[in-house]
Formats: structure tokens, C-alpha cells, sequence
């Protein structure tokens, strides 16, 4: 075989070593070294792949005698054809295929003439086959590789830094599923190809290594400070956050008119006279129009239609004792507002208590189970940006705010007796649409588009 030109070889110790470096550099041999953990880049490692997934078929069909049959196995892998230059290994390297039991097999039934040529004329004849092979695997090389390339790089992203970026580096192996899959950070020192780099790992013993670029990714660190503003405002648990007029006494008559005038900013629109009108004329005299307590529409009654007749049933979800007291005055409330009632049903849903962050704590039924066997209905929600452009050219825009719009829809009886919730302390049967109805948000929106229209 001679000196070879060029040399493709992996890190290790017996490529890497003084001497074997100083016996390169003597006799000219270029040494092209894979990038760490990434053997797709050598041709070697390449084979030993197919190598380990033969081996894995003769464990699997010879069992403990596999080893017997590996001499075969390795014949035919040489004498394959292989995709990527269109011929064998054998043929590539010998000019000629190898005479396998297909052959003899053939040669005892054919039968064929013997080739009385002359040595030198073989030899120029199996130098001149060689070469044209070579030409054509070569040629059949590159094609394969520019196509592969192309399939690549659909799904590729391009990546790239610069010396001095810190990155993470994926881990070879991991001892177990917990364990840490990104090592680092280290520091890139400097760009071999488009492809590889050298980094340098965090340690005083770490050196330097070539890593391919899919096996690294950015590193972000983490800031020591931050200039940071908070403003804390305190929550009052036992008032309810979707009032905008303050009630200061119990009585849902009783509002707090200097209130309502300094949150609506009324001094610098109006004057004094006409901030008294506004107070005779259209809070005392339509006082209850400002109160916090839900009314009850005439107009509708929400029916809710399944689509399967099996009950659906839980169990009330388990809470705290604080969280208990909560749903107790939450449900003592809508008790006293005549929203629910107590009883029983073959239908139960659980209730729980949402607790966001500056926010007060929120019963919330759990209706997911039901909505799943509720025929669902559709209506079509108006445009908002039309709206806006109707109102655009108004002088005035007034806006409403329901006391809990959901609340003023009855219930009927069959409608009532599905959407029963359950708690820890007793079941409970909706007199009003609650929340958490799959039908509830287009019920309510047709009921208003109705109201509205006429």
C-alpha cells in the first residue's frame, strides 16, 4: 500500500501522540481529525454502525453462536453493492468480483469458457477496469453526496459564532434520564470549517476540543441584577374585584356619590351645577340601575341538550381549611342572592378556588366532563373592528358594565339539575347561568345582540 496522502482518524491517543505526530510531518501525511462525538464525519465509524446492526440481527438469530457466522456476514458485506458509487468494495479494490457461492453455483451450471489471455494484456485490461471504476464510484459519489446534501438542508438551520461566544455542549452519555444533557459553558476559542470549532470547557485541566456545530448551542447567562420597580397594592379578600362604585355599607342602595364622581374625574368635565343635576336626576332616581346586586332577565332561560345520556359524576376536589372557609362565604353569598340552591342530582360537577397572584380568591366550576357531552351551539360574535368604526364618529361613548351578566339568565329545571356542582360540604343546584358552560359565552351573546337590536 505505500504512504498514504491523507489520513481521516478520531481523537484518540495513538493519532494524537508526539511521535506519531512527528512520523506524519516526516513523510508528508496530512491528518484530518473528526470533530469530538460526531462520527458521522468518518468513514470508519460509518462501518463499525452497520457493523453493530449486523451483529445485532446474529445475536437475535444465532444466538450464542453468533461469532460462527460472521466470516459470511463480512463477505457479504464486501461484496454488496453499495448505493453511494454503484459498486462493491471487492469489486473496487480487486477489479473484479469475488467468487461467492452465487458464482460457483452459476460457473457449475453455465459452465464457461475458459479466457486464454495474455498476462500483460490482463494486466492492462484489469488496470484500465480499475480506473474506469474509479472514475465511475467518484462520479456516483458526488452525485450522492450533492443530493443527501440537498434532502439535509431543508430541515437544516444555519448556526454560527464567533471567538469569544459561550456555549453549551450536549453531554456524550448520561448515567441516567435525570441527569444534566447540556455541559459547560465553554468559551470558542476559534472556526475551523463551517462546521467545526474549537471550544474551550470551564476547568483548569479542560483542553481545548473540536466540537461539530449540532453539538453546541448558545449560552445565556443569567443576570446578577436587575433594576426592578414594585409597587405593592394591597388586596382586601372580602371585597368583590369587579366593582367600580364603592359601597360602604352593606346596603346595595346606598352608594357613595363623591365616589362615583372623583373615580369618573366629573370636575373637570362638568361643573358644580351640573354635577348636582346629574346626581338628582339620574343616580337618585335610578338608583338601582347602580346596584352591585345581580338582576334577573325575563326574556330567555338558558336549557342545556346532551348528546349522551350517561350521568356524569365527581367527586368534590380536596382543599385546605382556609380554602373551605372561602367556598363557604362564597357559596353563603350566592345563597343569599338566590343564584343557587341546595339539593341533589345525578349530575356533579366539583368546584375549586382559583387563587391568582394581587388577586382575591375565585370559586370556579369544574364543568369540563359535562362539556364534553353538551351539544355545543354557535353564534356568530360581531366583528369588533366594525363596531369601532361605527362608533368612531359619535360624540359621546357610553359604556356599561354588567354586574355579573351570566348571573341575570335563569336556569330551567332540566339545565339546573345538569350543571349541579358538588363541594366537600354539600351539593348545590345553579339557579342562574354559571361559569364555565361550553354554550354560556354564545348564549349570553345572542341574548344581547337581541337586546341590543331592538
Amino acid at each position: 500500500m505505500g504512504f498514504p496522502r491523507e489520513i481521516q482518524c478520531d481523537w484518540g491517543t495513538s493519532f494524537t501522540s508526539y511521535l506519531t505526530t512527528e512520523f506524519f510531518g516526516k513523510f508528508g501525511i496530512k491528518v484530518t481529525h473528526s470533530s469530538v462525538r460526531h462520527p458521522q464525519t468518518n468513514p470508519v465509524e460509518r462501518f463499525h454502525k452497520t457493523i453493530k446492526r449486523l451483529l445485532n440481527v446474529l445475536c437475535l438469530e444465532s444466538g450464542k453462536d453468533w461469532e460462527k457466522n460472521l466470516p459470511a456476514t463480512l463477505l457479504a458485506l464486501r461484496t454488496v453493492t453499495h448505493e453511494s458509487t454503484g459498486f462493491s468494495p471487492a469489486e473496487l479494490v480487486h477489479g473484479k468480483n469475488l467468487r461467492t457461492p452465487e458464482v460457483l453455483l452459476y460457473e457449475h451450471w453455465v459452465a464457461p469458457k475458459e479466457n486464454e489471455t495474455a498476462v500483460a494484456k490482463y494486466m492492462y485490461d484489469l488496470i484500465n477496469r480499475m480506473r474506469r471504476c474509479q472514475d465511475i464510484a467518484v462520479t456516483r459519489m458526488l452525485e450522492t453526496r450533492d443530493k443527501r446534501k440537498l434532502w439535509y438542508d431543508k430541515n437544516a438551520v444555519h448556526r454560527q459564532y464567533k471567538s469569544g461566544d459561550q456555549v453549551l455542549v450536549l453531554a456524550a452519555s448520561m448515567p441516567n434520564k435525570l441527569s444534566v444533557q447540556w455541559i459547560g459553558p465553554g468559551e470558542i476559542q476559534s472556526q475551523l470549517s463551517e462546521t467545526n470549532y474549537i471550544v474551550k470547557m470551564t476547568g483548569k485541566q479542560a483542553k481545548p476540543q473540536i466540537f461539530h456545530v449540532n453539538l453546541l448551542k448558545p449560552y445565556h447567562k443569567r443576570l446578577a441584577e436587575v433594576n426592578l420597580v414594585f409597587h405593592e397594592e394591597k388586596v382586601n379578600v372580602e371585597t368583590e374585584n369587579d366593582l367600580e362604585i364603592a359601597y360602604p355599607t352593606g346596603d346595595v342602595n346606598v352608594y357613595d356619590f363623591e365616589e362615583i364622581s372623583r373615580s369618573s374625574n366629573l370636575e373637570e368635565r362638568l361643573t358644580t351645577k351640573q354635577i348636582g343635576e346629574l346626581k338628582e336626576l339620574l343616580l337618585n332616581k335610578h338608583k338601582t340601575v347602580f346596584s352591585n346586586k345581580p338582576g334577573k332577565t325575563h326574556l330567555v332561560e338558558h336549557d342545556i341538550e346532551l348528546i349522551s345520556n350517561q350521568p356524569v359524576r365527581s367527586k368534590p376536589y380536596r382543599t385546605s381549611q382556609r380554602q373551605a372557609e372561602i367556598l363557604k362565604s362564597e357559596i353563603k353569598q350566592m345563597l343569599d342572592l338566590k343564584i343557587i340552591e341546595m339539593g341533589q342530582s345525578d349530575y356533579t360537577s366539583p368546584m375549586l378556588l382559583v387563587e391568582a397572584p394581587g388577586k382575591a380568591p375565585r370559586p370556579c366550576i369544574d364543568y369540563r366532563k359535562l362539556n364534553s357531552v353538551i351539544k355545543t351551539e354557535y353564534f356568530p360574535l360581531p366583528n369588533l373592528e366594525e363596531r369601532v368604526e361605527r362608533v368612531s364618529t359619535a360624540k359621546f361613548i357610553t359604556v356599561l358594565d354588567l354586574a355579573k351578566g351570566y348571573w341575570q339568565i335563569p336556569m330551567t329545571k332540566n339545565a339546573s339539575r345538569l350543571a349541579a356542582f358538588v363541594t366537600n360540604f354539600g351539593t348545590y343546584l345553579p339557579l342562574r347561568m354559571p361559569f364555565g358552560l361550553v354554550n354560556a359565552p354564545y348564549f349570553f351573546s345572542k341574548m344581547m345582540a337581541e337586546i341590543l337590536g331592538n
